[in-house]
């Protein structure tokens, strides 16, 4: 800022300062033409402490825009000093512009205390203070054809309309997204969510939280959620185990049905008597009897008209009344 009130002389001096830091032997040529072409005066003390200080603050600062490694770039606190307390070419050297010499009177700049070893070490490593995330976990391209949700879809007044209606989107996913640790929470290909499957009042439920609505990480996030939710309200049961009465006879989870095999000559048969019609215990005594007695186990009755009976037994009923 004080730049304009130098004399004229003592800008080309200064000028000639920083050609003399650069590397290159041309520009050094140069530099000694210019500084000795500067006449004597303006080796003389300027006109007031003003001009001193502007000389020296302006050399300064041009040698730290123009001339960065003339600066002591050493490890510790001396890379960190201010260039008002950094002794730059100009100062150190007996060149036409000194302002240590020129100015007695201004007072020296305090160096900072040195550091120890340790400190140094640490130093020498820059903090940043914008952190750069980076992943570090393999990842690949996904479409998810139902699209992806947010907090906002989150929202039942905001899901995709029509839901029927695929909604194609293409994100990067790990590569490890689709594993899970637990047996009950298993991803669902065909509808590109996370399921949660527990045993509740000796039935087999299930609860999805899709992609579309949640989004990627935050669907299986919810789903370990609302499984952890789950044990806390003592809703998780074990599946029940139902145990054959003898061999032969076993329960069909998925027909809800008992059955039993039984001989009948050289061919092996099968008879299944259903819990919703029958109830458990009821269906489970049927099969065990029919097994046991194949022949006059069970008395089987048609349904909506009572028994057949014999013409001969009708004709003999008729004649003893």
């Amino acid at each position: 800022t004080h730049i304009h009130k130098l004399h004229r002389f003592q800008f080309a001096a200064a000028i000639s300062t920083l050609l003399a830091m650069t590397a290159k032997p041309y520009v050094r040529k140069a530099a000694a033409a210019l500084s000795a072409s500067v006449p004597a005066l303006s080796r003389q003390r300027p006109q007031g402490r003003l001009a001193s200080g502007a000389a020296s603050a302006a050399t300064s600062a041009l040698a730290l825009r123009f001339a960065p490694t003339a600066l002591p770039l050493s490890s510790g606190a001396a890379a960190w000093r201010p260039f008002w307390g950094v002794r730059t070419a100009s100062s150190s050297s007996s060149g036409p512009l000194q302002s240590d010499a020129v100015n007695p009177d201004r007072e020296e700049v305090e160096e900072p205390p040195k550091l120890d070893e340790e400190q140094d070490v640490e130093d020498d490593l820059v903090k940043a203070q914008v952190r750069v995330y980076r992943r570090d976990k393999e990842e690949h391209q996904r479409i998810f054809r139902w699209g992806v949700g947010n907090s906002f879809r989150m929202i039942a007044a905001n899901r995709f309309t029509p839901v029927h209606k695929p909604h194609p989107k293409e994100v990067c996913v790990r590569n490890d997204y689709y594993e899970s640790e637990n047996p009950n929470i298993i991803w669902e290909e065909l509808n590109e969510s996370w399921e949660v499957y527990w045993y509740e009042n000796n039935k087999l439920t299930a609860r999805p939280f899709p992609v579309k609505k949640f989004g990627v990480e935050r669907a299986k996030r919810e789903a370990y959620a609302f499984y952890e939710q789950l044990g806390k309200d003592g809703r998780l049961h074990e599946k029940k185990k139902i145990e054959s009465p003898q061999p032969g006879v076993f329960f069909d989870e998925r027909l809800q049905d008992w059955i039993c095999f039984f001989p009948r000559g050289n061919h092996r048969h099968s008879r299944a008597y259903s819990v919703t019609k029958y109830g458990f215990e009821g269906a489970q005594k049927l099969a065990v009897a029919k097994q046991n007695d194949p022949v006059n186990g069970l008395l089987h009755h048609r349904k909506g008209r009572a028994p057949v009976i014999p013409f001969r037994k009708q004709r003999k009923a008729l004649e003893s009344a």
